[in-house]
C-alpha cells in the first residue's frame, strides 16, 4: 500500500502545485485487494478534489492502525466548504468516496469548516480488512 501511495502522491504534484506530505504510515496488517484498490481510489478522489476545489497549498496523508482499526485520513489547509453550498455536480467525488468506503465495511467523514480546511477521514475495522478476501 505504501508504494501505491507514494505513485498516487508523486503524479498528482506532477500535476499541480499541491505539496503533498505522507506524514505517518504505520500499517501492518496485510490488506485485502478489493480494499486496498478502494482505498486508494478514495485517496486519488480526495486530492483530486482538494486540486480542483479548496485552494489548498498543502495536503497531508496520514495512515495508521489505531484501536483495532485503519486509519486513513487525507487533510488539507484549504477554505473548506459547507455541505449545503456544494454544488449538485461536486457532490459526486464525495458521494463516490463514501459508497467506496460503504464497499468495503468503512466509516467515511468529513470534517470540515469553511475557512480551515477540510479532512477525509476512513476508518476501517482490521477484522474487515482480513474477511475482505475473496474465496477460491
Amino acid at each position: 500500500m505504501r508504494q501505491w501511495l507514494d505513485e498516487i502522491v508523486s503524479d498528482f504534484m506532477e500535476v499541480s502545485d499541491l505539496s503533498i506530505r505522507i506524514r505517518r504510515f504505520e500499517v501492518n496488517s496485510e490488506l485485502a485487494p478489493e480494499v486496498h484498490a478502494q482505498l486508494m481510489r478514495i485517496v486519488q478522489e480526495a486530492l483530486s478534489n482538494v486540486r480542483k476545489h479548496s485552494r489548498a497549498c498543502q495536503v497531508w496523508i496520514d495512515c495508521g492502525e489505531r484501536d483495532g482499526d485503519l486509519l486513513l485520513e487525507v487533510e488539507d489547509d484549504g477554505e473548506g466548504f459547507s455541505l449545503v453550498d456544494v454544488a449538485g455536480n461536486s457532490r459526486h467525488g464525495l458521494q463516490g468516496m463514501r459508497e467506496r468506503a460503504d464497499l468495503i465495511g468503512a466509516d467515511f467523514q468529513i470534517v470540515n469548516q469553511p475557512g480551515h480546511g477540510t479532512k477525509i477521514i476512513i476508518r476501517l475495522p482490521t477484522y474487515i480488512q482480513r474477511t475482505q478476501e475473496t474465496p477460491l
